[in-house]
């Protein structure tokens, strides 16, 4: 009795079988997509002030408590504000001005930082703007920002706070040594990830007195030691101290000329990341 042949399935089914997996996991790729951009988390609500916050201004300023989106400078820039809930004009907040990293809006860059609770809760108004690709030019545009936010809500000019990664670690650090208006100069800069070397740094004045803190990878896969090198300039310009203090956080501490602080943390998350070590960010600026 012949035993049956066993014969394999044809080579046409089994590639026919392959692109339809590969078809399969396409259009899974695309619906992952296609959920992200539709779907969107939301962007969180206003939060009340928990700190006590001082001061009034005149009652002639505009601005109103909560989220206030789609807003543009006079050369068209975009940017949103958000205050606390409770907002006064019977107060004067904080205000951390947010920069983006570079391809962001206003309204990506409030996802990306995860920071508009926390800012509300410790009395300040957080302002996030739209990217503009680095230049001159991109550097006047974020820099009308402020004195618009300024002339609407109630800001303490002392508690003024610019922060930013990457392209937004740029901004921050490019307005504050070049910005020549120091009625709105910051009091405490966070710079992530930025690309600035030290020795494009020395081509710049040192600015007037104020709190630095850098955030940088020593490995970061598109600047790599910038961090170290920016650490070095900082230093020198703010007359810093070489006793360095280890936080909590792990930090590098130095005290500087003024009694302001120079804060150096290396991280380690790649550069498409804004650091986790930030959720220390608002014990050091209060």
């Amino acid at each position: 009795m012949t035993e049956p042949v066993h014969q394999s399935p044809p080579k046409t089914d089994v590639l026919q079988w392959g692109q339809r997996l590969i078809t399969v996991l396409l259009l899974a790729g695309l619906c992952v997509v296609l959920v992200q951009i539709l779907f969107k988390p939301a962007l969180p609500q206003a939060v009340a002030a928990l700190k006590d916050v001082p001061g009034n201004c005149s009652s002639g300023l505009s601005g109103k408590p909560g989220r206030h989106a789609d807003l543009h400078t006079h050369s068209g820039l975009g940017f949103s504000v958000i205050t606390p809930s409770n907002y006064s004009v019977q107060n004067k907040y904080g205000l951390v001005m947010v920069f983006p990293p570079a391809g962001f809006s206003a309204e990506s860059a409030e996802r990306y930082y995860q920071l508009t609770a926390r800012a509300n809760a410790q009395g300040y108004v957080v302002v996030y703007s739209a990217a503009i690709a680095l230049s001159t030019r991109a550097l006047r545009m974020q820099h009308e920002v402020v004195p618009q936010v300024m002339a609407t809500w109630c800001i303490d000019p002392s508690r003024i706070v610019f922060a930013g990664h990457s392209d937004g670690g740029s901004v921050t650090a490019g307005l504050t040594v070049r910005e020549t208006d120091h009625s709105l100069q910051p009091t405490h800069v966070v710079i992530s990830a930025a690309g600035i070397t030290a020795e494009d740094l020395a081509q710049e004045k040192c600015p007037a007195p104020l709190n630095v803190t850098l955030l940088h990878n020593p490995d970061d896969e598109l600047f790599p030691a910038y961090g170290q090198g920016a650490a070095k300039w900082w230093g020198q310009c703010m007359q810093c101290k070489a006793e360095v203090i280890t936080e909590a956080s792990g930090c590098l501490v130095r005290q500087c000329a003024g009694q302001k602080l120079l804060r150096y943390c290396a991280t380690s998350e790649p550069h498409t990341k804004w650091p986790s070590v930030t959720a220390h960010m608002f014990e050091w600026l209060d």
